[in-house]
C-alpha cells in the first residue's frame, strides 16, 4: 500500500511537472510571438527617425545655404553693380504690364496748374453812376499732355477755366472763373491744340539754328518780343506761325542771336460784309549778349508789324460778345469802330542781367501804335486827345524770380493805352476794365512757398484817359489781388 502511495504521488508528482512544462512551453512561444512583433515596431519605428533625422539634416543645410545669400543681397543692394536693369529689360517689362501702351508713355509730359485768388476792385469817379466796389474769389485750372511723336514733330493739347456767355468763352485774354451762380457748375474749355514741325535738316544748318512751324491753337510766338501792352499771356492764337533762329556770333565774350517770326491767324471767318477777319503778323527779334563787369547781359531788340485786317468793321469784334470794350465806337456806324482799321507797330527792348551773386534783374520798354487809326488823335478832349488816340507804351522792371522754394520777386510797370492804339480784346484785361484808354502802374511781388506752391500778390492803380465818353463811367479803378498758384 505504501509502495502504491509512493508511486501515486510520484507518476502525480511527474504529471504535474510534464504539466507545467507544457504550459510553460506555451507561454515560451507566446513571449517569443510578442518579442519579435516588438522587434520588428522597433526597427519600423528607427527607420521613421532616421528618416526624419535625414530631412531634419536636410532643412539645416539648406536654411544654412539660404542664409548668406540673404545677407550677401543686402550688403551687395546699394551696390550699383546690383546690375540694374537694362534699358531693353525695363521697356519689356513695363510693356507686359501696361499692355503694349509704351509707345505712348515714352516722350510724354504732362503739367499744369491750379490759382486761388481773392480780387477786390474799388471803383471812384465822383459820379453819382459810380460803379459799386467788388469783392471776389476766382481760380484758374489749367492742365495739358505733349506728346513728341519723333525728333521733327510733337503734337499737343491744353485745357483751362474760363468764363462763359452764350455757350462759348467770352474772354480771349482771361483763364479765371468766379465762385458764382448758386454752386452751379463751372466750364472748361480747349485751351490749345496744336502739332509742331522742327525738321532736322533745317537745324544748325551754318547759322541757321533752327526752324520751327506750328498750326492749331497755340501759345503765342510773339510774346517773346512783346509785353501785354498789346498780348495778354492767356491769349492763344489759332492758325500757324514759322519761326527760325540764327546764331551770326557766338564767342566767349560776345554773342549775337536773330529770331525771324511770321504767323498768319484767324480772328472771326463768318463776315457777311467786307471779308473775314485775320490777322497777318511779323517779327523780327536782336538779342547781342556779352559780359559788363562779370556780369552776363543779354539786351532783345524787337520789331513787330500786326495787321488785323478787316478786324474793326462788320462786326467781326462783336462775337459771341462785343470785345470792343473802350476801343471807340461813338463817332461812325455801329458795325465799325472809330479806328476803322488796326495796323499795329511795335518795338520792344528787353535788357537781362544779373546782380547780387546772380540775382536775375530786367527791365524793358514798350511803344505801340496804329498809324492806320483814322480818328488820328482827333478824337476826345483830354491828355489822349493830345498825346494821340493811336499810340500806347509801358516802361517795366523786375528783380529776382521765383523757381524753387525760397525764391522770391518783385516787378513794377507803368502803362499808357490809347483807346484806338491796339485792339482791346487781346492785351492785358487786369489793367482796368476796359483795357484801353487807360494809364497807370501796376506792382507785383512772388514768393515760393515750396518748389510746387507759389504766393502772388498784385495791385493796379489806374485812371482812365477819356473819362466820360465811349460810355467809360468811372474814372479811376482800384485793384488788389492777392493768388496761391499749385504747380503739377
Amino acid at each position: 500500500m505504501r509502495d502504491k502511495i509512493i508511486k501515486w504521488a510520484g507518476g502525480s508528482m511527474l504529471f504535474a511537472f510534464i504539466s507545467s512544462n507544457f504550459a510553460f512551453a506555451d507561454e515560451t512561444v507566446d513571449t517569443l510571438s510578442l518579442v519579435r512583433e516588438l522587434q520588428e515596431q522597433m526597427k519600423h519605428m528607427q527607420q521613421t527617425i532616421s528618416q526624419q533625422q535625414d530631412e531634419i539634416q536636410a532643412l539645416k543645410q539648406a536654411r544654412v545655404s539660404i542664409a548668406p545669400q540673404k545677407s550677401e543681397a543686402v550688403v551687395a543692394a546699394p551696390a550699383p553693380a546690383a546690375t540694374a536693369m537694362t534699358d531693353a529689360d525695363f521697356t519689356s517689362m513695363l510693356d507686359n504690364t501696361t499692355g503694349g501702351a509704351t509707345k505712348w508713355l515714352k516722350d510724354l509730359k504732362f503739367s499744369g496748374d491750379l490759382r486761388m485768388r481773392y480780387e477786390g476792385l474799388h471803383y471812384h469817379s465822383g459820379s453819382a453812376n459810380e460803379t459799386d466796389d467788388r469783392n471776389r474769389f476766382r481760380y484758374r485750372l489749367r492742365y495739358g499732355f505733349e506728346k513728341k511723336m519723333n525728333s521733327d514733330m510733337k503734337i499737343g493739347f491744353s485745357m483751362a477755366s474760363g468764363e462763359q456767355s452764350s455757350g462759348a468763352n467770352s474772354d480771349p485774354n482771361s483763364t479765371n472763373t468766379t465762385f458764382d451762380n448758386n454752386f452751379n457748375f463751372k466750364p472748361i474749355f480747349i485751351e490749345r491744340a496744336y502739332a509742331t514741325y522742327t525738321p532736322r535738316y533745317l537745324s544748325n544748318l551754318g547759322p541757321l539754328t533752327k526752324t520751327e512751324i506750328t498750326g492749331g491753337k497755340m501759345t503765342n510766338a510773339f510774346e517773346k518780343g512783346s509785353s501785354d501792352l498789346v498780348w495778354d499771356r492767356d491769349v492763344k492764337p489759332e492758325g500757324v506761325y514759322e519761326k527760325a533762329d540764327f546764331t551770326l556770333i557766338d564767342t566767349p565774350d560776345f554773342g549775337l542771336n536773330v529770331h525771324a517770326t511770321l504767323g498768319q491767324f484767324i480772328l472771326d471767318e463768318d463776315a457777311t460784309v467786307g471779308g473775314d477777319a485775320n490777322l497777318f503778323a511779323y517779327q523780327i527779334g536782336v538779342t547781342p549778349s556779352f559780359q559788363l563787369m562779370d556780369m552776363p547781359v543779354s539786351w532783345l531788340h524787337a520789331i513787330s508789324f500786326y495787321d488785323f485786317d478787316h478786324y474793326a468793321i462788320n462786326n467781326n469784334f462783336t462775337a459771341p460778345v462785343s470785345l470792343a470794350r473802350t476801343n471807340p465806337d461813338v463817332d461812325g456806324i455801329s458795325t465799325a469802330l472809330d479806328a476803322g482799321s488796326f495796323k499795329v507797330i511795335e518795338y520792344y527792348s528787353e535788357l537781362g542781367f544779373t546782380i547780387l551773386n546772380s540775382l536775375p534783374a530786367g527791365l524793358y520798354l514798350d511803344l505801340a501804335g496804329n498809324p492806320a487809326d483814322r480818328a488820328n488823335g482827333s478824337s476826345g478832349t483830354t491828355l489822349d486827345a493830345k498825346f494821340g488816340n493811336d499810340f500806347a507804351w509801358a516802361l517795366g522792371a523786375k528783380l529776382g524770380g521765383v523757381k524753387k522754394k525760397g525764391d522770391w520777386e518783385i516787378g513794377y510797370q507803368y502803362k499808357y493805352i490809347g483807346a484806338d492804339a491796339v485792339p482791346a480784346a487781346f492785351n492785358d484785361n487786369e489793367f482796368g476794365d476796359g483795357f484801353t484808354g487807360k494809364r497807370g502802374s501796376v506792382f507785383k511781388l512772388g514768393y515760393g512757398l515750396t518748389d510746387t506752391i507759389i504766393f502772388n500778390g498784385a495791385a493796379f492803380f489806374v485812371e482812365n484817359l477819356n473819362p466820360g465818353t465811349a460810355s467809360i463811367i468811372d474814372q479811376q479803378q482800384r485793384r488788389f489781388q492777392v493768388d496761391l498758384v499749385w504747380k503739377f
